[in-house]
């Protein structure tokens, strides 16, 4: 986790730095702000759009009564790309933009449901929610367990 949060605060950071002096001193610094300021721009009207789009499809799935995972991976990638494109830098706008078009979002959304599906059945990746105190693990064979007044919780099979 440490060299993770290195690599978001300082190499990441300084590669941008170096680019922005790199690319600035071969096309000159005001074409170099316009370059930034219109990703920016054209990145949040693309995420806004994409989002939009992403939205209306959760809308649909859970209308037909089916879960929307895939679009909720594309909506945390349009919402993390266009955060990316508001950050100032080439690097961070080729990833942003990388993440909001859609053809490259779903090649990005395919390799991270193959990362976590990896972590997940080699037990690296682990998910679990608690809602209040009353929320407790215990062992299958206990049978339904009461988490409050109107709610009970059990684990179960499908034999067939």
């Amino acid at each position: 986790m440490f060299s993770i949060l290195v690599l978001l605060f300082t190499v990441i950071p300084a590669i941008e730095i170096y680019l922005l002096f790199s690319i600035g001193g071969q096309i000159g610094g005001i074409n170099t702000l316009i370059v930034v300021i219109t990703t920016g721009i054209v990145g949040a009207a693309l995420a806004k759009s994409q989002g939009l789009s992403i939205l209306h499809k959760i809308q649909t799935d859970l209308n037909k009564g089916s879960i929307p995972t895939d679009q909720f991976t594309h909506g945390l990638l349009v919402f993390g790309g266009g955060l990316l494109l508001l950050t100032p830098g080439f690097l961070t706008d080729i990833l942003g933009l990388s993440m909001v078009f859609p053809g490259t979002r779903h090649v990005i959304a395919g390799f991270l449901k193959h990362w976590f599906a990896k972590g997940i059945a080699s037990g690296s990746v682990h998910f679990s929610s608690s809602f209040g105190q009353n929320t407790r693990r215990e062992s299958p064979q206990q049978g339904p367990r009461r988490v409050d007044e109107n709610t009970f919780e059990a684990d179960f099979e499908n034999i067939e």
